[in-house]
């Protein structure tokens, strides 16, 4: 955005104005002084107040809100106890943050700034286990009549550049979020965050959102370093990384991956080839999930294709119920195991992908195919445990997945891999179960199918 002599007399009109006095709060209601070109609480606030109100007391820890504008959400943290800095480019935003908080008893720094390849001078205290942003979303014209231009600057979307990613990219590179700390966003729909996010090795979970009548959306989303406190092993060679972490102690979401296992197995216990070249990784994922174990080989299937086509590999499939293919065939799949330690049930997920375009995949009892997949094996370790995380990771502050919405999501990717053929007839794929099994179904009868070696594929 480019400024004039035009802007710069809007400016001093709108700044000649009075300031308003508002009342706002989700709990507690409180008086706000607000500048003319300042942006006030309004409804996106409130949704994200209620998303920092969930996670209770902040206990001192340390919070940082970027694009302050009134300093409502700063108050908010500050009522339950965060040690709150802020943040704005507009100066009489940062002003305004100072005034409410003092005015409502509470001490803040307030910093002009904000994202931006100009330094991180506005976030001089990292890490912060806090950070909250409701993000650039309105468009150019609105609230033209109503904010100055440096408010509009900082309130529309800008198109040229992700801010988000922006965002996301600085907290990586500078460490500017602790390791068990929350990222939480407020932003227009956009389904390339989950994406931004794991390229940074963070994981996404949304949080909740909010439809207007002119049919805009907004959504609250939860960013965090998966599984942080949790053993991830890195190891050239093992039999079977599924059964090295049924045998280890080590809790929820520890990690192992080996580049050749000699004693890999796929499901029914065939032999599972994953010579040198091919990527072999297991999770201990919580017990409490509550989503069958059919379910997650199903939504691991649909992290491995999204992990890779954030490598750009394009015309993935996934065949029901838990093999990854291209085009040229299988060149990966799922395998879900669990044991009973005691009253404790131990549960495992594995995946194992060919990364090489120089080897291939081979489950005995399956065709041998070959792969063009060339992935970095690091790269993509790091992408897939952050994509997995997003979908399986339990913490009590996180929000809870969505999985009404990921199954369907994994009903009509299934159903784009081809024609089911069972008892010799085609079926329609119809819907997917609780419990990860296809419901087919022709012009005479629907029928469960719980077993993936009953089905033909006239793809195959």
């Amino acid at each position: 955005m480019y400024f004039d002599e035009s802007d710069t007399i809007k400016e001093i009109e709108l700044l000649n104005r009075e300031s308003k006095s508002i009342v706002w709060g989700v709990h507690q209601q409180h008086h706000f002084i607000i500048p003319p070109t300042v942006y006030p609480p309004r409804e996106d606030t409130t949704l994200l107040a209620n998303e920092i109100t969930k996670l209770g007391p902040g206990k001192g820890r340390k919070a940082l809100e970027i694009g302050s504008g009134s300093g409502a959400l700063s108050l908010i943290m500050s009522q339950l106890g965060w040690k709150v800095e802020a943040c704005d480019i507009n100066p009489y935003a940062v002003m305004s943050t100072n005034y409410n908080l003092k005015n409502a008893g509470f001490e803040i720094v307030c910093r002009e700034g904000g994202p931006g390849p100009d330094g991180i001078q506005w976030a001089a205290n990292a890490p912060y286990d806090l950070i909250v942003w409701n993000t650039p979303y309105l468009s150019s014209e609105d609230y033209a009549n109503h904010l100055g231009p440096l408010e509009e600057a900082a309130l529309s979307a800008n198109r040229d550049i992700n801010l988000m990613e922006i965002l996301i990219h600085q907290i990586n590179k500078h460490h500017l979020l602790s390791r068990n700390g929350l990222l939480l966003m407020l932003h227009q729909q956009n389904h390339t965050l989950l994406d931004i996010a794991s390229l940074n090795r963070m994981a996404s979970r949304k949080c909740s959102r909010k439809v207007f009548d002119d049919g805009e959306e907004i959504q609250v989303t939860c960013f965090w370093y998966p599984w942080h406190n949790s053993l991830i092993e890195h190891v050239e060679s093992v039999g079977s990384t599924n059964q090295a972490l049924l045998e280890t102690q080590e809790k929820f979401g520890s990690h192992m991956t080996a580049k050749t296992q000699t004693m890999g197995r796929g499901r029914y216990q065939r032999t599972w080839l994953s010579p040198s070249g091919s990527y072999s990784g297991s999770w201990i994922l919580h017990p409490e999930l509550s989503i069958s174990p059919g379910l997650i080989q199903i939504f691991a299937g649909m992290c491995v294709i999204r992990c890779l086509k954030s490598f750009e590999v394009n015309d993935l499939h996934q065949k029901w119920p838990n093999d990854i293919f291209s085009d040229e065939g299988k060149i990966g799949g799922i395998l879900v195991e669990s044991q009973s330690i005691g009253n404790q049930m131990k549960v495992v997920l594995g995946i194992g992908v060919n990364l090489s375009s120089h080897m291939s995949l081979n489950e005995k009892g399956y065709p041998h195919v070959k792969s063009e997949v060339t992935v970095e094996f690091h790269q993509f370790d790091d992408r897939i445990h952050a994509y997995l995380a997003s979908i399986f990771e339990c913490r009590k502050e996180l929000p809870k997945p969505d999985f009404k919405f990921l199954t369907e999501e994994a009903f009509q990717l299934i159903r784009t891999f081809g024609i089911p053929i069972y008892r010799n007839l085609e079926w329609q794929i119809t819907n997917l179960t609780q419990d990860g099994f296809l419901v087919l179904s022709n012009e005479n009868e629907s029928l469960i199918v719980n077993e993936g070696e009953t089905l033909d594929w006239s793809r195959i």
